[in-house]
């Protein structure tokens, strides 16, 4: 196999472990020079694990979990830590201008339509090779985040037109296991956003988007706590900045807010 970036076809195979032992080597060697290419490739490694573990029917009351007294100091120190990084989101600029963008309409129109349809069947995951085939129609530099820590299961990915936007954008839906559903959408041209993250509502939904280089990005949601989603854009806004897979402390917020938060609205 050549040095050059691997195929999607071969990080398949890497992922599904069909490669040679010295095919596999160079696609490692590939992946330790670019560390996208490489988050992309963990991600497909988790979600091949957890398949279907965070999709579970839900209940519309939140249940109290017992707590462990031994856990007890613990959860208390990580609940602090959340809030703290919850206050010093809620100082930043996320309220967005008076006037939506144009694109805005057509981007709540693409979560609508997967919500929809995801609520009239069952529940699915994205094959790896699906995943990765999107991706390489999409760009090499696309950043896939994994969110399995927030249970948020990835479940549809897709290439959603957009005429507002001039071109494709990326759909990313993530479905949790108490009715959240979740889009991640990443816009080409970077869709005007300023790299600071900006809050739009739309009643009981509430997007937020930024942008980092030539890339934009969406994350919307109905009905999920607030503090919850605020927490997740804050992560995805310093992760598709800096690229880097979150760090322990960021996964433990991550859960720990998903534990403390109500099931999202139905």
């Amino acid at each position: 196999m050549s040095t050059t970036r691997p195929s999607w076809q071969q990080l398949n195979a890497y992922v599904d472990g069909e490669l040679s032992a010295s095919d596999a080597a160079a696609v490692a060697r590939a992946l330790a020079d670019d560390k996208i290419l490489a988050e992309v490739v963990a991600t497909l490694s988790r979600l091949k694990a957890t398949t279907q573990e965070g999709i579970e029917p839900f209940a519309l009351a939140p249940k109290r979990p017992r707590t462990r007294p031994w856990r007890r100091a613990a959860i208390a120190a990580s609940v602090a830590a959340v809030l703290i990084v919850a206050a010093v989101a809620t100082l930043a600029p996320w309220m967005g201008p008076t006037e939506p963008p144009a694109w805005l309409a057509g981007a709540w129109q693409v979560h609508d339509t997967w919500a929809q349809t995801e609520m009239a069947s069952p529940p699915a995951s994205v094959d790896s090779g699906v995943v990765l085939a999107t991706l390489h129609r999409f760009g090499p530099q696309t950043y896939l985040p994994d969110l399995s820590d927030a249970r948020l299961t990835l479940s549809h990915l897709d290439i959603a037109t957009m005429a507002d936007m001039g071109g494709d954008a990326l759909h990313i839906g993530y479905l949790g296991n108490r009715g959240c559903q979740v889009s991640l959408v990443l816009l080409p041209g970077g869709g005007g956003l300023s790299a600071d993250l900006v809050r739009y509502d739309r009643g009981a939904g509430r997007g937020y988007a930024w942008r980092n280089g030539k890339r934009g990005y969406l994350l919307l949601a109905e009905g999920m706590d607030e503090a919850r989603l605020a927490l997740l854009a804050e992560t995805l806004h310093r992760a598709t900045l800096e690229l880097r897979p979150f760090d322990p402390d960021t996964r433990t917020a991550l859960r720990e807010s998903r534990e403390r938060s109500v099931p999202c609205l139905s």
